[in-house]
């Protein structure tokens, strides 16, 4: 659907009749001719079209990176958008030396997303770290000169800029005098207008071909040119323009969380990670940073795959999925939303307007566990992944617990009798051995290309020696687990 949008581009203004559908990355490269944002894999996961992006949110303005391969032009109305063009507008900036002088460029390919990812982590606040720099470089890959050199490059920088003030106003003006942004755009990077949003009920209505939007990182992998894509007669409502649906609230039993909400905004939520000691560990098991900055909680579990990291870790927190769209809205159990294999049961004209997780009970010992196997450590989609939330008395006794389990059948799923084999139980290494032997067989894996149903069913077992050991740390592995 055609409307007016206006953002800013690099140091412009810039106001356009355009589809909301157009994906950004061809808008820059083919009208623009802002051709150093790379056209790459075009499914969010090398890089190489990389962009800044800058938005005014309720706790202020952000600026995160974005993948433009799967970013919706109507996505940028009211925002601030920064190419490698726009940071390298006033000459070589620090990061470009650090990369020169390290040699970590050889075909340069790569080189524009991987400046655009670390100027946004000098701007984004925090502590400067070197572990932190190279957390902001995992969504960008090269294939010409190792990581290395890129990581020297990222540790010079993060000696060069330990020191960056935490205000966004002051760490912006630091930067500028350091060269690393250029005064034309740093000048607007504190002041975005207020955006355009759409609340719950001022949405257009929906109608025949209108697609409800949260991230994108799923449809526009399947849709790369929606003007040719089975979806291309409707339009697209962007569900993250609605600030009700980005907010993560609680009461006293429960936790509810927008349908707008980031995988990255769920980790880095105080009220999640007080609720959830230690959750946050778990958040580099799933994807790359720019993709947690795009996909949603909403979105992952509404994807329906049976092997979804984030469903697994939802389905042990016991999560609730709240749809409207009848009247009114009813609220499922997450394991009673999976119908079958990529079905759920949201009815035509439905959608997931939250969900909420309840909060636990207190107890002397409660831990949280994810674990998943893949072919590659990271970035990889899991051949088995699992959740455990337990709670134990001060002797080691289970007074709670919620296992949760993917890949090993159509659907995700709570592994209820495993759950039954372990209440009241002290945790040792009987207890752990029958729970595994439970959890295989209340299991219906298949044979795939990422490993056999035996395979599968061997991983879950252990993964539940792993969620036991980090509830019961003096809990020793079977010899059958060990390498």
């Amino acid at each position: 659907m055609e409307r007016t949008l206006r953002f800013r581009l690099n140091g412009s203004p810039v106001e356009i009749v355009d589809r909301e559908e157009t994906v950004a990355l061809d808008w820059l490269r083919r009208e623009q001719r802002l051709t150093g944002t790379k056209e790459g894999c075009r499914e969010g996961d090398c890089g190489a079209c990389m962009v800044l992006l800058g938005e005014r949110t309720e706790d202020g303005i952000r600026w995160r990176t974005a993948l433009s391969c799967l970013l919706a032009l109507g996505e940028l109305d009211g925002k601030h958008v920064v190419t490698i063009e726009g940071i390298g507008s006033g000459g070589l900036t620090p990061i470009m030396e650090a990369m020169l002088d390290e040699g970590a460029s050889q075909c340069g390919f790569c080189t524009p997303g991987f400046v655009v990812s670390l100027t946004t982590y000098l701007i984004g606040g925090g502590e400067i770290t070197y572990e932190g720099a190279v957390r902001a470089i995992e969504g960008n890959l090269c294939r010409c000169t190792g990581y290395a050199s890129i990581q020297r490059a990222a540790a010079h920088l993060v000696e060069q800029f330990k020191d960056l003030p935490a205000s966004l106003p002051e760490r912006v003006s630091e930067l500028a005098r350091a060269g690393v942004i250029p005064p034309g755009i740093t000048a607007h990077m504190t002041d975005l207008p207020e955006p355009a949003v759409f609340s719950v009920n001022e949405r257009p209505a929906d109608g025949e071909g209108r697609l409800t939007l949260g991230g994108g990182t799923d449809h526009y992998v399947r849709n790369p040119d929606p003007d040719a894509g089975p979806e291309s007669g409707g339009s697209i409502s962007f569900i993250n323009r609605d600030p009700a649906l980005r907010r993560i609230s609680r009461t006293d039993d429960a936790i509810t969380l927008g349908a707008a909400v980031t995988v990255q905004e769920f980790f880095e939520s105080p009220i999640v990670r007080e609720a959830f000691p230690g959750i946050e560990r778990h958040e580099s098991d799933f994807a790359s940073l720019p993709i947690r900055n795009r996909a949603t909680l909403a979105g992952n579990i509404t994807n329906a795959s049976p092997i979804g990291d984030m469903t697994a870790i939802l389905l042990a927190l016991q999560a609730e999925v709240h749809i409207r769209g009848g009247k009114p809205i009813r609220i499922l159990p997450l394991d009673r939303y999976f119908l079958g294999y990529r079905r759920t049961a949201l009815q035509p004209g439905e959608e997931v307007a939250a969900l909420s997780i309840p909060i636990p009970a207190p107890a002397p010992r409660r831990c949280f566990n994810f674990e998943k196997v893949a072919k590659r450590r990271h970035l990889d989609i899991a051949s088995v992944n699992s959740g455990c939330l337990a709670l134990a008395d001060e002797a080691g006794v289970i007074q709670g617990i919620t296992l949760s389990a993917g890949g090993v059948g159509p659907v995700p799923i709570r592994l209820r009798s495993t759950e039954e084999s372990l209440l009241g139980k002290r945790v040792d290494a009987g207890t752990a051995r029958r729970a595994a032997e439970v959890a295989a067989e209340e299991c219906t894996p298949i044979d795939d290309v990422r490993g056999a149903a035996a395979y599968r069913r061997v991983l879950l077992g252990r993964f539940i020696w792993a969620h036991l050991m980090r509830l019961e740390p003096e809990l020793e592995p079977a010899k059958e687990l060990l390498p």
